[in-house]
């Protein structure tokens, strides 16, 4: 009983630091976002600029299949690995080019559209850990399957004992 509860707030803790985590990156995404606006209209240059692929063989290559596994993972229903979705939030988060943009509003939506994405994927990581929580650490689930479970045992027993009354015979299987 006592490791359950110590299990259970270290859950919870585990949990509290998930969820700060995720706050802290939007804010800090937030943060960034807006001293590039700041600092780009500072200068005279625009804030939003279109990511020229063909300047860049490692974002050829890995930006067109990262976005398509983030997007995929963040539509996607089923369990995903933990792991392989806050590298894809992190990753989205961290690129600050337009990629498929060109017009000045299109590409600010399309910078916010993609931290959307990642906040889904936030959303899945913590839904992923709740959802482990409640199945190997809280205590209230717990107490309520034992309890469906000892409610079953007995309407069973209860059939059984109906059932033996109503043959002539009884039974002699030993079950108790």
């Amino acid at each position: 009983q006592m490791s359950r509860r110590r299990s259970h707030k270290s859950e919870h803790r585990n949990i509290a630091k998930i969820r700060s985590h995720t706050k802290m990156s939007v804010f800090f995404s937030a943060a960034t976002l807006l001293t590039l606006l700041v600092s780009a209209n500072a200068f005279g240059t625009p804030a939003f600029t279109r990511h020229d692929v063909r300047s860049s063989q490692s974002a050829l290559s890995v930006a067109p299949e990262m976005f398509f596994s983030a997007v995929e993972s963040a539509e996607n229903r089923n369990m995903h690995d933990i792991d392989e979705l806050d590298k894809l939030a992190s990753a989205l988060e961290a690129y600050n080019n337009c990629t498929f943009e060109t017009e000045p509003e299109l590409c600010e939506k399309e910078i916010q559209d993609r931290a959307d994405v990642a906040e889904i994927l936030r959303l899945k990581i913590e839904l992923e850990l709740r959802l482990d929580y409640l199945k190997n650490a809280n205590l209230f689930a717990d107490d309520v399957r034992k309890d469906h479970d000892m409610e079953e045992r007995k309407n069973f027993r209860d059939a059984l004992v109906a059932n033996r009354e109503k043959s002539s015979g009884g039974s002699d299987l030993g079950l108790w």
